[in-house]
């Protein structure tokens, strides 16, 4: 078989290396303001998230889930069930149902949906990967006049995650949370 004689040549445009080197060059930190508040939530094992009606974060794992205050990192409630969890789970993954409170919410996550990624004021939130598999997540006010494409954006430092990553705004749009497999990290904005 003969390979076309521009096979070994870059297959992206120009525009799209542009943006890759610009994305390269970033270095991950905290987000911009007004993200203040920064949680670490350490979980093992865990494969989607969602937000009660209060914003407090709600982690499944493989080994059941969890309530947390999304302002501290502190556990509301615990259930170490993993049978009762994937029971109150729906079919499609998409919705569960808190045993806790009977409250049913949206979820994300590696199995399940994805997360709100833009704020009605315009802030967006996405996962990339310039230095594929490793993946990074970006933030940045997409309503912002003459706005181009990760000219403003921030890194985010994604502290001790690592491997795969969902990331998703709060219904209010105030919490932000990253997803990885060991945990979760949770910005608020006044």
């Amino acid at each position: 078989m003969n390979l076309p004689s521009n096979s070994n040549q870059e297959k992206r445009s120009d525009s799209q290396l542009n943006l890759l080197h610009r994305a390269q060059e970033m270095i991950p930190v905290k987000p911009p303001e007004p993200w203040r508040n920064e949680v670490v939530i350490p979980a093992a094992g865990c494969i989607a998230c969602g937000w009660n009606s209060d914003e407090n974060l709600v982690l499944i794992s493989s080994s059941g889930y969890s309530l947390n205050d999304s302002d501290t990192g502190l556990t509301i409630h615990r259930d170490r069930d993993a049978n009762n969890t994937y029971d109150n789970m729906s079919p499609d993954q998409l919705t569960f149902r808190i045993p806790y409170n009977d409250e049913s919410i949206s979820i994300f996550g590696f199995d399940s949906g994805d997360g709100n990624h833009v704020t009605q004021d315009g802030w967006s939130v996405e996962v990339i990967y310039p230095w594929w598999p490793l993946a990074s997540v970006i933030i940045e006010n997409v309503f912002r006049p003459n706005y181009n494409y990760l000219e403003s954006a921030t890194m985010i430092d994604l502290n001790r995650l690592d491997g795969s990553v969902k990331c998703g705004f709060s219904p209010s749009g105030n919490k932000l949370v990253i997803l990885g497999s060991g945990g979760a990290l949770i910005y608020t904005r006044e």
